[in-house]
């Protein structure tokens, strides 16, 4: 089998450490970790102070405000030509794999996206726009999409772009997680401390429910807490009555959120955008918690019918739901349990024989094969032009 060698280059500001990941990191030490080029991936990032998320090939970039991306490409392809290399891989921002693209013509580069590609703009001035996108798209060997959602979206609003896609949602190892058998009734809401994230309506419900429950307690597990000072602070204002239950958490380790995820009652996950997948509900699921979902964007791909739904992100909404929840306990371990069994069917990290004897194909595997197809796409298509 053929062995590929791979640049997987992280944005700016992203360094893999173990401190303070992103869902991005997050999901990147995932696909790494299962993927059988493991050990011939190198992973492209700014210089950390504290320890990686695992220990893999690094080529480190010191922290630059201008001209990051053009530096990365150019370092790429010094490594390249010194070592060797067969692909690249760009996360998220297009303007920056198409720059890669340019810099190393003689390597595929791969879009893998997280959220909802921007679609066509209206006007003189978006009509530049749009040409400026569709070449920047169509110098990728490939575009990877975190959902059906966000590539029905992008397959709507681009339907001239020809570059190969897949589907490749973030995977889990599931190995790694114990839930618990008995659960603590605490509940528990993670995410960026972002408008859409609805995590104001979440700590309003929260505190509406904790305030006549005095035997359950939440912890709110928030990231980038400085980027929204006003949001921020009006999430502390929130739970202010209901302190001494109450608690926030700001940009813990992961290992720290998995923890309390694996004995939480309930999760909520309040987006108000349409989320491009969700990796808080699948934390959920892994976990074992109840999971109460606004069920917007990619939510609904994750849990099925295994979440509780809330007709409308608000404070009442959520209030509500929380209280059928907390008075059915039963209901909360069926919602749990077949929450679980779904998420390990669909979005495994490695391949399983499932209880059919059926091989259920992982995340990792189908990333990698995508790859596969990339590489010799590229290199066929580099041969025809001599």
């Amino acid at each position: 089998m053929t062995t590929l060698k791979i640049f997987q280059v992280l944005p700016r500001r992203m360094d893999f450490g173990i401190a303070a990941s992103t869902s991005v990191e997050l999901c990147v030490a995932d696909w790494v970790m299962g993927s059988r080029y493991c050990d011939t991936t190198t992973i492209v990032a700014e210089k950390a102070e504290g320890p990686p998320l695992f220990e893999t090939q690094f080529l480190r970039l010191t922290p630059a405000r201008y001209l990051s991306s053009w530096r990365a490409a150019w370092e790429i392809r010094k490594a390249a030509a010194a070592s060797g290399g067969d692909i690249i891989v760009a996360q998220q921002h297009i303007a920056t794999a198409a720059r890669y693209a340019a810099f190393n013509p003689s390597l595929p580069v791969v879009l893998q996206t997280h959220n909802f590609v921007e679609g066509r703009r209206e006007g003189r001035a978006g009509m530049a726009w749009n040409r400026q996108m569709q070449r920047r798209l169509s110098r990728l060997g490939g575009i990877t999409f975190i959902s059906r959602a966000t590539l029905r979206d992008f397959e709507e609003n681009w339907p001239e772009i020809k570059v190969p896609r897949t589907i490749v949602h973030n995977g889990f190892d599931f190995s790694q997680w114990s839930p618990a058998v008995e659960r603590q009734k605490l509940i528990i809401a993670a995410g960026r401390t972002q408008p859409e994230k609805g995590l104001l309506e979440a700590a309003e419900g929260t505190a509406a429910f904790l305030s006549t429950h005095s035997d359950w307690s939440a912890i709110f597990l928030l990231s980038e807490p400085d980027r929204n000072p006003a949001y921020r602070d009006a999430i502390i204002a929130k739970l202010a009555p209901v302190k001494a239950q109450a608690q926030i958490l700001w940009s813990i380790p992961f290992k720290e959120v998995k923890e309390m995820t694996e004995t939480a009652a309930i999760a909520i996950v309040a987006s108000t955008w349409r989320e491009p997948f969700g990796r808080t509900a699948l934390e959920a699921h892994a976990g074992g918690a109840a999971l109460l979902s606004s069920g917007t964007g990619g939510l609904r791909e994750i849990s099925g019918d295994c979440a509780a739904y809330i007709d409308e992100v608000s404070g009442p909404a959520i209030t509500a739901m929380l209280e059928k929840l907390a008075a059915n306990e039963g209901w909360r371990r069926e919602l749990a349990e077949a929450a679980g069994k779904r998420v390990r069917r669909l979005f495994p990290l490695s391949d399983f024989v499932d209880e059919t004897g059926t091989r259920v194909p992982s995340v990792a595997g189908t990333l990698d094969s995508f790859y596969d197809e990339v590489t010799q796409a590229w290199r066929m298509r580099s041969k025809n032009r001599r």
